[in-house]
């Protein structure tokens, strides 16, 4: 009998002690999140913002000159890369986005190095130089324009906030983003990306 007693008294403690880790490990996720949050914070703060088109009442937006003129490269190859796959203005040989970045005419060789540099494994990058980064006339009958587009800096990570309109004989369609990437070994790799999905398959 008193065996059956210890046994159970010990028992009890199992059970209890399992109890109390149970209750101590949600503590410790809950402090690993506040402290993912706080580096999240961080990055926050950190970030860099570039306004290359802003919107206005008219499509498409006005090119933010000051800021496409001065960016750093990686950033820069960006912005060609999107200027690659919207309008901005465009009237078959320029496009204001990609003239604005020192680029010169649209599709030209320093526009497509540039793309080719930076995003040289995606799919849609080697679409848009294979077509010498083509894009119709504003107005046409078919024709895309930028409403507006951003880009923020997080450290390695980059986001790109965007409205584009995609008109079509008379239908219109919105394409926005944000898109997402990592930039790695001055190589951006998509995370998430809204814009010109058909290329990927």
């Amino acid at each position: 009998m008193k065996n059956l007693s210890l046994l159970m008294l010990l028992w009890g403690s199992i059970n209890l002690l399992g109890a109390c880790n149970n209750q101590q490990q949600p503590n410790k996720q809950a402090a690993d999140a506040r402290a993912d949050d706080s580096t999240h914070e961080a990055k926050l703060q950190d970030s860099v913002h570039y306004e290359l088109i802003h919107d206005t009442d008219s499509i498409p937006g006005n090119i933010n000159d000051g800021v496409a003129s001065q960016l750093k490269a990686p950033i820069k190859a960006l912005a060609a890369f999107y200027a690659a796959m919207g309008g901005s203005g465009c009237d078959g040989e320029t496009c204001k986005l990609t003239t604005a970045l020192g680029l010169g005419k649209q599709g030209s060789d320093a526009h497509k190095k540039l793309i080719q540099d930076y995003f040289p494994d995606d799919k849609v990058a080697k679409t848009v130089v294979a077509q010498d980064c083509y894009l119709r006339p504003s107005g046409a009958s078919t024709f895309s324009d930028y409403d507006y587009l951003n880009i923020t800096e997080y450290g390695d990570t980059l986001r790109v906030d965007y409205k584009l309109l995609q008109y079509n004989q008379g239908t219109e369609k919105w394409t926005e983003g944000p898109d997402m990437y990592i930039l790695k070994d001055n190589v951006f790799q998509k995370i998430k990306r809204n814009l010109w999905t058909f290329a990927e398959n």
